[in-house]
């Protein structure tokens, strides 16, 4: 087992070498805990990350609500195969037919087809989720619901929404009633509390020059709550929520979830989920499953303005491994320490890099090509010089802010698709670097064997 000194040395080194401005780690496995920390909270006040520096929950928020949820699965009040709309009366879609078919389980598993990172942005308030559900009536839902695997910040909303209905609480105040309290993790969504605490600013790394600015927000987005665009937390936090879900106890030993539910939440959902989401095999009900087997490794990363989190769970190990930071680069840390942390001391390794067969399938080419659209925004697949192209292009409102959460969509750039697997549509995009390749993935061929859903990310469907 580490110590927290050799923690805090390779946290300090990867954090040089990635430009790092901020980070905090834990390692816990059989009772003892690694902590160790290195940086800044802030580069223009020069605080320095304390043990118990709040950085953004980001993403593993969803995890968060997703057992939030699995509580009121547990008392009998929320049926993960229901409608949604049997909680929620009146909730569509710009697609009704979809929109009645969507299931409480497929919130969350991803598989809704709800979009994924439609940003209205809208003002603070109590009935801020209600005022989303009304957004949601005028959007398209992409594909089939319940089919494929479509990450979606919309849908994990949904359910915070939904998780309001049942206990007629304020999202954030069941999930402090529910969660957060009796893990006694020190976690706010509230602005007024962050203040009252060493809080991390996210930062953004210029990607040509090194050069170091922080963002011009703390927080945006108030409906995404849910979804994780609120939750501040610690890493000690991290790790003992982590740890809930190796046993489902509080640490006092009061039963937050059963042992049903947390082997529900560990189940992989989909036959097929290549492409789908970076570093995960498969994904269950708000976790996503870097290793499938008898010895599962869960997982689930995030990131806010300029900030990134990672929390991962080896249940039959006892080991709970978290990391956060404040920094656009910090997924390249949390990429690097975790690959090193879980490999050496656990031997867990996650699914296998994607690789070029020796012999490039040839296509139809004219099969693939045409304008495939969601919420998010577009992407236009064509052919130049004999050869497939694939241009995504966000919509104008989300080039920004994935620029300060350090997500780069390719410029509106035309990029080459090359084949993998010509019997399941799958190609990738070469992105630049030595062996690392986007995933695309066409499905859902029509009468005419043209398929009408992209994966590039995020889903796409054809327009006609």
């Amino acid at each position: 087992m580490i110590t927290s000194n050799e923690l805090a040395d390779r946290l300090s080194r990867l954090a040089r070498k990635f430009t790092v401005t901020g980070a905090s780690a834990a390692l816990w496995h059989d009772g003892t805990l690694a902590r160790g920390e290195a940086g800044t909270v802030n580069v223009v006040t020069g605080a320095p990350v304390l043990p118990g520096t709040l950085f953004a929950a980001g993403s593993v928020t969803k995890v968060l609500t997703a057992s939030l949820a699995m509580t009121l699965v547990d008392e009998g009040r929320l049926d993960l195969d229901a409608p949604v709309p049997e909680y929620l009366p009146g909730f569509t879609t710009a697609d009704p037919g979809r929109s009645a078919a969507i299931t409480v389980r497929m919130l969350l598993n991803h598989s809704s087809g709800l979009p994924g990172n439609y940003l209205p942005n809208l003002d603070p308030g109590d009935d801020v989720l209600e005022r989303l559900m009304r957004e949601l009536a005028t959007l398209a839902v992409t594909g089939v619901p319940g089919r494929r695997f479509s990450y979606s910040n919309m849908g994990m909303s949904t359910l915070g929404r939904l998780v309001e209905t049942i206990t007629a609480e304020r999202f954030d105040i069941a999930l402090s009633t529910r969660v957060l309290r009796p893990l006694g993790m020190v976690a706010s969504a509230d602005a007024e509390e962050l203040l009252l605490h060493s809080t991390a600013v996210g930062h953004v790394v210029d990607p040509a020059s090194g050069a170091v600015s922080r963002v011009p927000r703390l927080r945006v987005w108030p409906e995404y709550g849910p979804a994780g665009s609120r939750l501040w937390l610690d890493v000690e936090s991290l790790i003992r929520f982590g740890r809930m879900h190796i046993d489902g106890r509080t640490p006092d030993g009061h039963r937050l979830l059963s042992l049903e539910a947390l082997e529900q939440m560990r189940t992989p959902q989909y036959d097929d989920f290549w492409g789908c989401l970076r570093a995960c095999a498969n994904f269950g009900l708000g976790w996503g499953i870097f290793r499938e087997g008898d010895d599962p490794v869960l997982t689930h990363s995030g990131a806010n303005l300029g900030m990134h989190s990672t929390l991962y769970v080896i249940p039959r190990r006892n080991v709970v491994l978290a990391v956060l930071t404040n920094s656009t680069t910090g997924a390249l840390l949390h990429s690097a320490l975790c690959t090193e942390l879980l490999d050496e001391f656990f031997d867990a390794r996650g699914p296998a890099a994607i690789t070029l067969p020796e012999s490039i399938p040839e296509v139809d080419t004219e099969r693939f090509t045409g304008l495939y659209r969601a919420p998010d925004g577009e992407v236009s697949v064509e052919v130049r010089d004999g050869r497939l192209h694939a241009r995504l292009t966000p919509d104008p409102g989300l080039a920004e802010w994935d620029r300060l959460m350090g997500s780069l969509t390719g410029g509106g750039q035309a990029l080459p698709l090359t084949c993998v697997d010509s019997e399941r549509d799958r190609f990738v995009i070469d992105a630049g670097t030595s062996g690392n390749f986007v995933p695309v993935q066409f499905s859902e061929p029509d009468l005419e064997e043209r398929p009408t859903l992209v994966r590039l990310g995020t889903l796409y469907e054809r327009t006609p």
